[in-house]
């Protein structure tokens, strides 16, 4: 391609042939134009004259020169001009640069007015370049411009009618002049205005020399590339789009929009038919949070529905006759051909589609139940294909073999179950539900049992074996130990694909640990698992929630809390009950209430000694929580009089809880909404989340008197307000809002989603009785049956769970690679336990001397040994003041916290560092 800017230049020089110039070949031109242009700027034979733009030829009334430019471009020079003008004109001094891609790029200009005509006229101008020039590249100019050439020019226009100023491209008169430029290696340093902190230089001299690519954009889009589980409840992965960056690929999809050429193909396998009318497989929300194009569901005769959004702003649905099969995988492929549906059926109208409008959604959402069973690959193809390739027909690709492997368990168990129903049948004995529930229990306790000979822990064929029919009978704690088993090399091989398959069963028989075990492996990427944070986000939203005790077994002062019911804490707690001591008798109530503090459930005895508490009149949180028990019926006759005086009482002295609790009975009761409203906003003022939690549900169904109307924005951050005091509810609405960014001014956040998530995750129930069996287990001596349970806890992501399980290893004598595992999952948390770090930095030391890597190991440790010790651990502490006297540099994250700098001698370093530990400690 000729090069426009070297064939003007040459149309200057007056000696140049221009016949010459159609036998220079388009290839070459450029390389030649240099060779010989730049010979004839140093004899000075290419002269700079003005040229008319209309005539070719100088006009007498207007004149442009100049009387000195530099030959160099330098920063500062100066540049003088000698002009006349017939009339009032404008004129400008430019600097223009060719870099790679652009020509005439406009680097400097500066414009003046003459409004004096037919007076010889000499203006100077200083040349003012900016950096990208003039330095090199570094960390403080980094856009830096690789300029070819470099031309300073000026041009002359005269002003239009009404003073109006011109353009250079209308310009009358221009000259110009090239100018030498530096090259981007001899260019000097740009001087220092400041100082980058240490990691940024560092983090910069790492990515100087890195070459940014344009993005590699496809229009094809794997919306799925690892199974999920789906248990038919009403939460599912989202995805959503954005805009093409590149110009003709987004100006081909916004002309789909009434066009659309578009093919969905998705993978499922169904473990049964929709329990509902309808369940989603696939769906896409608009803005307006309805459903658009496309809409493929499942119907409780087996069969699918599509729905689309056409473009007159109805919705036209059609069913396919097809039965879909039940425990074998189908693929569904949608085409959407010239605005029809093509393959399936044919809309009346054409359709609507954007994809970028809203969200897409695999399996289910808050308005609709997903499908029982499990979802494979999901390919989109935004601009349509004419055949989807068959995934399954690859039988080396890794999720193929897992689906199969998938498929295998699954006809197994069909076997197993139909062998057992023939065995118990010849025998006349039932398999009802209370039957089954008794056999999976019995099988489980039986493969555990012969997990533990003697003392060691020996994962046999049989053991597995159990735990499979276990699992196949349905109970999905089975499910997760074979997963963990399997994942951990815990007395048998690493098999990470069966630990995927029964991942994936335990997750949909809606198993809460092996829910949060699928969303904790998602979010952080680990065993093989993709990392995904919307399909973490999925798990998350399924599994359920309540309290959690932390004790942590490497803390003697957590194991000298406990107070069993044989206990002389126990027993001195409820001596002292029973004499009146009201705070006493709170304790125990709440112990026998949730099954706290080793202590067994007990309903109807922590009822007692809640009463006895709050008929004191002493205490008004304690008459709130007898209040609320009498309001619910919670284990005492519902007593609605009763309770409303108790409410009363205690918001008068002053409990926050009792002014929320009389909003829900004024709300929920009454019927009341004012006085409800009333309430909730005075407990709210006073720091209560539930109260804030209310109200953010009064904005969401529009029941509040004083704003009637519905306001979802105003609803999440009410709500996102009341996660922050550790609401659950509260925490699952937000994040939902979170995951989809559906809500207007509010954006796709699904990593705090999942954090949000998390922490309410692990508030579970369930989670904290098997953390307490641990516990009790632990207690009486069994440390294997204590490891098998927190195991199956810290394969949740629980770090509690996972620095107990650490612990166990290592107290068993087992492998290293089982502690290695559970104390490196327990950092990987947003709050891992001291106790966990420093194991980890002992774990780095003391391989740096047998291994070549010794200096970033060492690293490695202070990192772990800082971040204990920014934890308050007096250990973290000590070990820093160890390593600074061994030589090693400590970062500068943990000096400036003990007033320390790098500056400082080692002995003071040492004084301050041991102060803090002492004070600590």
């Amino acid at each position: 391609m000729i090069c426009q800017h070297c064939v003007h230049n040459l149309f200057l020089c007056s000696h140049w042939p221009k016949q010459h110039l159609m036998h220079i070949s388009p290839a070459c031109f450029c390389f030649i134009f240099t060779s010989f242009y730049l010979n004839f700027l140093t004899q000075g034979q290419c002269m700079l004259q003005a040229i008319s733009s209309q005539s070719g030829e100088s006009l007498p009334e207007n004149f442009i020169r100049f009387d000195s430019a530099p030959a160099k471009l330098v920063d500062g020079s100066v540049v003088r001009v000698r002009y006349l003008c017939s009339r009032p004109c404008q004129l400008a001094v430019e600097v223009a640069v060719s870099i790679l891609g652009k020509t005439d790029l406009v680097v400097f200009r500066r414009k003046w007015i003459n409004s004096t005509p037919r007076v010889y006229r000499i203006h100077q101008v200083l040349l003012r370049l900016p950096p990208s020039i003039l330095y090199q590249h570094d960390f403080f100019n980094r856009n830096v411009l690789e300029a070819k050439n470099a031309t300073v020019r000026a041009w002359l226009n005269h002003l239009k009618d009404g003073g109006e100023p011109g353009t250079s491209r209308g310009s009358i008169l221009r000259i110009h002049k090239v100018l030498w430029v530096t090259a981007l290696l001899e260019r000097p340093n740009k001087p220092p205005t400041e100082c980058p902190s240490w990691s940024a230089q560092l983090m910069w001299q790492m990515t100087r020399n890195r070459i940014h690519q344009c993005p590699d954009e496809s229009d094809i889009i794997d919306m799925l590339k690892f199974p999920l589980a789906s248990t038919g409840e009403h939460f599912g992965v989202v995805r959503r789009f954005q805009p093409f960056i590149d110009g003709a690929l987004e100006s081909a999809r916004l002309h789909a929009v009434t066009q659309p050429s578009v093919t969905l193909s998705v993978w499922i396998y169904l473990l049964k038919w929709c329990h509902k009318k309808y369940c989603g497989i696939i769906h896409h929300v608009d803005r307006n949070i309805l459903y658009s194009s496309v809409l493929m569901q499942l119907t409780d005769t087996g069969g699918s529905q599509q729905l689309a959004r056409v473009t007159t702003g109805e919705d036209e649905a059609f069913r396919a006759s097809v039965v879909l099969p039940l425990w074998k995988w189908v693929r569904l492929d949608c085409y959407i051909r010239d605005s029809k549906v093509w393959k399936l059926s044919i809309f009346r109208n054409s359709i609507h589609y954007d994809d970028t409008d809203g969200y897409f959604g695999i399996g289910g959402n808050k308005y609709l139940s997903g499908i029982h069973g499990y979802f494979g690959p999901i390919k989109y193809y935004r601009f349509g294909t004419d055949e989807v390739k068959c995934l399954l027909s690859n039988h080396k690709s890794k999720i193929v073999s897992t689906l199969q492997e998938l498929d295998r368990a699954h006809q197994e168990c069909q076997e197993i179950k139909a062998l057992t129903k023939a065995f118990l049948q010849e025998l006349s004995l039932p398999l009802g539900s209370v039957g089954i529930k008794h056999l999976r229990t019995v099988l489980f306790d039986e493969a555990v049992g012969t997990m533990f000979p003697v003392a060691q822990i020996k994962i046999t064929s049989k053991s597995t074996d159990l735990l499979q029919v276990s699992s196949c009978f349905g109970n999905h704690k089975a499910s997760l130990l074979l997963a963990s088993i399997y994942f951990s090399n815990l007395g048998h091989s690493v098999n990470q694909q069966q630990g995927h398959v029964y991942s994936l069963i335990g997750a949909t028989g809606d198993n809460r640990f092996a829910l949060m075990h699928a969303g904790y492996k998602h979010s952080q990427g680990t065993d093989g698992f993709l990392k995904d944070l919307d399909m973490a986000y999925s798990y998350y939203s399924n599994a359920g929630q309540c309290t959690l005790e932390h004790i942590y077994l490497s803390n003697p002062d957590d194991l000298s809390s406990l107070t069993h019911e044989t206990s002389d804490v126990f027993q001195y707690l409820k001596l002292r009950a029973e004499r009146g001591d009201l705070k006493s008798q709170k304790r125990l109530g709440t112990m026998l209430y949730w099954g706290q503090k080793g202590v067994s459930k007990d309903t109807a005895s922590a009822v007692k000694w809640f009463e006895r508490s709050a008929m004191q009149m002493r205490d008004p949180s304690a008459m709130y929580d007898y209040a609320i028990l009498l309001l619910k019926g919670q284990g005492v006759k519902r007593n609605y009089t009763r309770g409303f005086r108790l409410l009363n009482k205690a918001a008068e002295m002053g409990s926050i809880n009792a002014l929320n609790g009389l909003g829900w009975y004024h709300g929920i009761v009454l019927n009341d909404h004012k006085n409800a409203v009333k309430y909730f906003e005075q407990a709210a003022l006073n720091g209560s989340g539930d109260a804030v939690f209310n109200l953010g549900v009064y904005h969401l169904n529009g029941k509040n008197p004083q704003n009637p109307l519905k306001n979802e924005t105003a609803a999440f951050w009410q709500f996102l307000s009341a996660s922050r005091f550790g609401h659950v509810g509260a925490s699952v609405e937000a994040s939902w809002y979170l995951s989809t960014g559906s809500l207007e001014g509010v954006s796709q956040d699904a990593e705090r989603a999942v954090i949000m998530l998390k922490k309410v995750c692990e508030q579970n129930g369930h989670l904290g009785f098997m953390i307490r069996e641990a516990l009790q287990a632990y207690l009486k001596g069994s440390r294997q049956e204590a490891l098998v349970n927190y195991i199956l806890a810290a394969e949740t992501g629980l770090g509690l769970a996972q620095s107990n399980a650490a612990h166990l290893c290592e107290e068993l004598n087992l492998s290293y690679d089982c502690q290695w595992r559970y104390h490196n999952y327990s950092i990987l948390g947003y709050d891992p336990h001291p106790s966990a770090l420093l194991k980890m930095g002992d774990h780095y030391y003391y391989s740096s001397s047998t291994q070549e890597n010794s200096l970033s190991l060492v690293g490695q440790a202070v990192s772990m040994y800082g971040r204990a010790a920014l934890a308050g651990s007096p250990q973290g502490i000590y070990n820093l003041v160890v390593l600074a006297q061994r030589g090693h540099v400590l970062p500068l994250s943990v000096l400036s916290l003990f007033n320390v700098t790098r500056d400082d001698d080692v002995d003071i370093v040492v004084e301050k560092l041991l102060r803090r530990c002492h004070s600590n400690s």
